[in-house]
């Protein structure tokens, strides 16, 4: 079995209920701290990118430092190979070492001029050489023509 009851303590008349005041909405204060410390977070972060791309860059141009005296040596080591190289070709240092391996100078040299109209006769004998010739490719009908030729007497 249940029984009611009414507290009057829990339960105010009406009256009481009447004169209260009626709840109103205040506009919540504004957090200041929360956006200084935005501010704050945002400043710190943009220095961070600035200082780190400043590092960035400074390895870049120690790098292009590296590059630059590598290759100033690198040069540097070419014209070193090519002073020898010229020096290895010189025609004393090409007889200085044919001496060395036993071999001797041929004493009767003989220049011989060969005559312009010589030398137009064997060019138009021998024919150009160009790369307009050595590049054209002759058919084998073509070849066949010639050999009729030289064989029979006419095409």
């Amino acid at each position: 079995m249940a029984v009611a009851f009414k507290f009057p303590v829990a339960v105010a008349p009406r009256e009481d209920r009447d004169n209260r005041p009626t709840l109103v909405l205040v506009p919540q204060g504004e957090r200041r701290y929360v956006r200084v410390a935005t501010v704050v977070v945002a400043v710190l972060i943009a220095m961070f990118c600035i200082v780190s791309l400043r590092a960035y860059m400074a390895q870049q141009e120690m790098q292009l430092d590296k590059m630059n005296y590598d290759i100033t040596r690198a040069r540097a080591h070419f014209e070193t190979l090519r002073a020898e190289r010229a020096n290895l070709q010189s025609p004393g240092q090409l007889m200085n070492q044919a001496s060395l391996m036993g071999l001797v100078p041929s004493f009767p040299i003989r220049v011989v001029g060969i005559p312009a109209a010589v030398a137009a006769e064997v060019a138009a004998t021998v024919g150009k050489v160009d790369s307009d010739v050595v590049a054209h490719t002759e058919s084998p009908l073509d070849e066949f023509g010639r050999m009729k030729a030289v064989v029979v007497g006419s095409p």
